[in-house]
């Protein structure tokens, strides 16, 4: 046992601001109730970590079960992670994982379009510069956002190699951590992750982090809108719960058949605005 009580907890976060249309709602957060997350996580007593530094321990054998270790994750580098997240992370002394879509740095959402969501701005480079040299990781969360499950073998590669090339390049910063968009991967695209370069890479698969994880198949328990501390420290005891595990995993699988039934050719693909709904976890 490497973890404390059952794992590593991983929190999804996505926007912190008010959403446009209602297929998007449930992944924004309002500015006070991630404070009241963070308020609730020091008052607990957790220390977050970044994805990095998790994989980092686990490989070496270093996490020590003593400690009570969270890591705090951002996917889509929506430009309220600046006005929001990073001052409220700066007052509780905390850090976090922010996962760029390099395709739209500096533009808007256009991966959302068919959401109604297409116009959320998105973090610039030299923001993203000044996050990275206030210690927060930056992750790779592909170039265009695509649904990387559906793509060619050499579309995949490309996928997974540039960000981690442009970042690196932009940034002046080892890149080591990807996040899967809409949550949906493939043991093709986990491969196609690996060979990119990355050490670590986050799925929605909703359990805590054990050692029993592929280190590129990091679980996380996704944030929404009504999550308020009741509810978040509900969820953060569930997913350390070996038969919510086990019950995940089940799911997981099936899941995945299903997805490959419908995206095989003839069997057709999930209709616009379903993704993110489909992969809550």
């Amino acid at each position: 046992m490497i973890t404390r009580r059952g794992g590593v907890p991983v929190l999804m976060y996505h926007a912190l601001s008010p959403a446009g249309t209602s297929g998007f709602c449930r992944w924004t957060l309002s500015p006070e109730r991630f404070e009241s997350h963070l308020g609730y996580l020091s008052q607990e007593g957790y220390r977050t970590v970044t994805v990095a530094e998790l994989a980092e321990r686990r490989r070496r054998g270093a996490l020590d079960p003593s400690e009570r270790l969270i890591v705090l994750t951002f996917d889509d580098a929506y430009a309220d992670f600046l006005g929001v997240a990073m001052p409220a992370l700066q007052r509780y002394g905390m850090t976090a994982t922010l996962f760029v879509p390099t395709g739209y740095v500096g533009g808007h959402s256009g991966w959302m379009r068919a959401e109604g969501e297409g116009d959320r701005a998105v973090l610039s480079w030299p923001q993203l510069g000044a996050i990275s040299r206030l210690g927060v990781e930056i992750g790779a969360h592909s170039h265009t956002h695509p649904e990387l499950d559906t793509l060619s073998p050499r579309a995949q590669a490309e996928e997974a190699r540039r960000p981690k090339q442009l970042l690196e390049k932009r940034l002046g910063v080892p890149v080591s951590s990807f996040a899967y968009p809409f949550g949906l991967y493939d043991r093709r695209v986990r491969d196609a992750v690996g060979a990119a370069g990355y050490t670590a890479a986050c799925t929605m698969n909703a359990w805590a982090a054990t050692s029993a994880d592929h280190p590129l198949e990091m679980p996380r328990v996704a944030v929404f809108d009504d999550t308020d501390v009741a509810s978040l420290a509900a969820r953060l005891s569930a997913s350390r719960g070996a038969a919510r595990r086990a019950a995940l995993r089940a799911r997981r699988v099936a899941q995945l058949r299903a997805r490959r039934r419908r995206t095989r050719p003839g069997g057709g693909t999930p209709a616009p605005g379903t993704r993110l709904a489909r992969q809550e976890g």
